[in-house]
């Protein structure tokens, strides 16, 4: 005892006075003054550790080489069906925009439409206030405030009457006929360009509908190969199996073979060796016994039973102790058998987290994707309603300005030829009820080809993608 407590007071001092955490183990053992048989077996044990250890991590680059062409095979056909995904969300995407773009190209035809209207009757203004005679000033004032000024029949000076007279001869009809001529030649330079719009876009469409299908067709090709890939890889890995499963069924039996064989020579060594040690032990016995016999005294055969009886305690111990270091191997044996199955336990543990959080993150993305994409659309929406509401409120002031222009040149004719000498022009009334005719025709003909054009776009957006 007081050895031992002088030997833990130098290893404490070494401690306190080096302060380091690297301890040599050949310093320690020599304090320790451990026996050589102990130091053998700590080293045997040692070198197992060590042999198992780089015996594990093999097994786990191997593992790693055959699992890794599998894991990145997953990760490739789930990048292909994010692509395939992908592909068709952003052809629904491009058939959307091109729809939007046809819809705007119509409006401002449309637009221009109205527009080429109002000019044509502002031209007219311009023609019948010409006749009418009106100065500047007063032209300003009747546009400025309408309502305030009372209405005077008036009567034409004699030289614009003469004017009027050559002119209601030479072309009221001739003009009639060319405005006419005119309204139609636009009319129907409209409807080819409607026509050639809906003729575009069906190509368009049919074009983007053919790609959708190939590019269907192609990532089904692609499906189809990797799936026979993927069955021919799982069919070599199932015989890859078989064949490991009976090579380890052999090597099993074999093993159990050799163990049977090593059991059965150690015990036959055992039992020969105790024949010895018996035969060793009872020699001097039986040498005494002869001595005796040839003497013929009996006084030593109690020391002799003595000796015996120590000699076989003895061997009694050496067996129990040979039986408690077995156990003692097995013991260490099956401790570390529980450590592997706890690492090998840990191991897919972990696996099995770090595979749930790659799925988290890629349905996260997947959101992440699909929410992006709606609100894309629904500003793409905002942004046509808008337009809509623009252009509807466009042509709903051109519309309000056609029939003040209306109103203002049927005021102005009633105030010209409205006396009881000089009656209303009618054919300058009929002339105006022929162009509001023309543009209400023009406005039914724009109207069934918009609902048209929205019936298209409802059955390309209900059919199926």
């Amino acid at each position: 005892m007081r050895h031992s407590d002088q030997r833990k007071r130098n290893v404490s001092f070494s401690y306190k006075c080096t302060g380091e955490h690297n301890i040599n183990v050949g310093e320690e053992l020599a304090k320790l003054q451990p026996s050589q048989r102990l130091l053998d077996y700590y080293r045997e044990k040692i070198t197992k550790f060590e042999n198992e250890y780089q015996h594990m991590k093999i097994l786990i680059e191997k593992c790693e080489q055959v699992n890794k062409p599998t894991f990145l095979e997953d990760e490739r056909r789930q990048m292909v069906r994010e692509l395939v995904e992908l592909r068709s969300a952003l052809s629904d995407v491009n058939i959307f925009i091109h729809a939007e773009r046809q819809q705007v190209m119509r409006l401002h035809s449309e637009k221009e439409r109205l527009n080429l209207d109002v000019l044509e009757a502002e031209k007219k203004i311009a023609l019948l206030l010409s006749l009418s005679g009106l100065t500047e000033g007063e032209l300003k004032v009747f546009l400025r405030d309408p309502k305030r000024i009372s209405l005077i029949k008036q009567k034409l000076p004699p030289n614009l009457k003469k004017l009027q007279e050559k002119l209601t001869d030479s072309f009221p009809e001739s003009g009639n006929n060319e405005n006419e001529l005119m309204l139609a030649a636009h009319v129907k330079s409209l409807e080819r360009q409607v026509q050639q719009a809906e003729s575009s876009w069906l190509e368009e469409k049919s074009a983007i509908l053919q790609e959708r299908t190939l590019t269907a067709a192609e990532v089904k090709l692609h499906l189809e190969k990797d799936e026979a890939q993927i069955n021919l890889l799982a069919s070599r890995l199932q015989e890859t199996q078989l064949h490991l499963n009976n090579a380890t069924k052999q090597t099993l039996s074999k093993t159990a073979e050799v163990e049977e064989l090593e059991k059965k020579w150690l015990a036959e060594r055992d039992h020969l060796l105790s024949v010895l040690a018996t035969v060793q032990d009872n020699l001097p016995f039986v040498s005494h016994m002869e001595a005796v016999q040839r003497s013929g005294s009996y006084t030593d055969l109690t020391k002799i039973k003595s000796t015996c009886e120590l000699k076989d305690l003895r061997r009694e111990n050496e067996i129990l102790k040979r039986e408690f270091s077995d156990a003692e191997e097995l013991r260490a044996m099956y401790e570390s058998q529980c450590l592997k199955l706890e690492q090998t336990m840990c191991k897919l543990r972990e696996q099995k987290e770090a595979s749930e959080l790659l799925y988290k993150e890629r349905n996260q993305k997947l959101h992440q994707q699909i929410e992006s994409l709606q609100r894309d659309k629904r500003r793409v929406d905002e942004r046509r309603k808008f337009d809509l509401k623009g252009f509807q409120s466009d042509i709903q002031l051109i519309r309000n300005d056609v029939k003040t222009l209306v109103a203002q040149i049927y005021k102005i004719t009633m105030v010209m030829y409205g006396d009881s000498h000089h009656p209303v022009n009618l054919e300058a009334l009929n002339e105006m009820q022929a162009v509001s005719a023309l543009v209400r025709r023009v406005q039914k003909v724009l109207g069934d080809t918009r609902r048209k054009m929205l019936s298209v776009e409802t059955e390309i957006s209900n059919e199926p993608s």
